[in-house]
């Protein structure tokens, strides 16, 4: 795997190509996606706020591009010591009681993905930059998703009937985060529940005879999304042909995404699969079927009129779901078809279009 160092410095050329097409000299990068790309770190405290503990300030006069990280007093030791150790960025720090703003630059000469009166506006260059992962990344996603499924049939593996969504909560988000991952989505839906309410916030209810385990799970600022069912029962003939026809509607998605196809051709072609496969033609209304992911867990809910095109090296997640069930994986854009990333050996599986998709868990 390449260097940190050398996948960062290829990065930072390539926003010195996005800086001299904007026609400025600096570029400043305050969108937390966007640092995670750029940095492979974590750059949030919270993990709700929309805003990192540290901006980016790219400079591309002279022979190679510097980076000037601007933090406050209280992150600066931290990201020294942990996500940025090594790294050779300089350090713009303020007391912790002053804002970042009047530290960064602005007005001419400056792009930036969060601009300002008179700063050019380089976001959606920056944006498709960060859509396609480097060779380093990719492996690096491969390890998270890898880890992600693992720590998914451990939680699995611990659940009973009687355990209630949020112990199920706690339990998987244990087992991501003693591998290391911060789960930034958690979900569980026992019963009949993820039928009903198609993004199950966990509540104090026991999970019953079924439960759908859902997950983002960030390291590196890369994110896995996984989706898994255990039951406790075998599943009736009814709910083993709905699940098997579920895998045919996401090998539809699967199939039609492909690098230089458009996003939305994609969608209209795996929402095309509901009423070729017994499910009601409409039903992709009841839920959005996933995107464009990376360093977000969706960058936006992808549909028909969608008009990114998909590049070798982007990242899909798609989650078609019906009749009480989802199915989710996190995968490579290829020329010839995606690479599914998220699998784990000792989690049942089928082969469904060639690809090891996942099976539900029976206990």
């Amino acid at each position: 795997m390449r260097d940190r160092r050398e996948d960062l410095a290829a990065r930072l050329a390539a926003l010195r190509d996005v800086a001299r097409q904007a026609g400025v000299d600096r570029l400043v990068l305050r969108d937390p996606a966007t640092l995670a790309w750029l940095l492979e770190a974590r750059v949030h405290v919270p993990q709700t706020l929309e805003s990192a503990c540290l901006d980016a300030v790219v400079d591309v006069v002279g022979d190679a591009p510097t980076l000037t990280v601007v933090t406050n007093a209280i992150e600066a030791p931290r990201l020294h010591d942990t996500e940025l150790a090594g790294l050779p960025v300089e350090w713009e720090v303020v007391p912790w009681w002053q804002s970042r703003e009047a530290r960064l630059p602005s007005g001419e000469g400056v792009g930036s993905d969060r601009p300002d009166a008179g700063t050019a506006d380089v976001a959606g260059a920056v944006v498709a930059r960060r859509r396609v992962l480097s060779g380093r990344q990719q492996q690096l996603l491969a390890q998270v998703c890898r880890d992600a499924a693992a720590a998914a049939t451990r939680a699995a593996q611990r659940l009973t009937p009687q355990t209630s969504e949020y112990a199920a909560a706690g339990v998987f988000a244990q087992e991501l985060m003693e591998a290391q991952m911060d789960p930034v989505v958690l979900m569980v839906g026992g019963g009949e529940r993820p039928g009903r309410h198609r993004h199950p916030l966990p509540t104090g209810e026991p999970i019953g005879r079924r439960a759908m385990l859902v997950c983002c799970a960030r390291r590196h600022g890369l994110i896995a999304s996984v989706t898994r069912i255990v039951s406790f029962d075998p599943l009736t003939d009814a709910e083993r042909d709905s699940y098997a026809n579920l895998l045919q509607v996401e090998r539809a998605f699967l199939d039609a995404t492909r690098s230089g196809t458009r996003l939305g051709e994609a969608f209209a072609t795996g929402a095309a699969a509901y009423a070729e496969h017994g499910f009601a033609a409409d039903e992709w209304h009841r839920h959005h079927q996933g995107g464009l992911s990376g360093f977000q867990p969706r960058e936006f809910p992808a549909h028909a009129g969608t008009d990114v095109v998909l590049a070798d090296g982007a990242v899909v997640a798609w989650n078609p779901s019906g009749h009480g069930l989802k199915v989710e994986d996190t995968a490579l854009v290829r020329p010839d078809g995606p690479e599914p990333l998220v699998h784990d050996p000792q989690w049942p599986w089928l082969e469904v279009g060639g690809r090891v998709r996942p099976d539900v868990l029976v206990r």
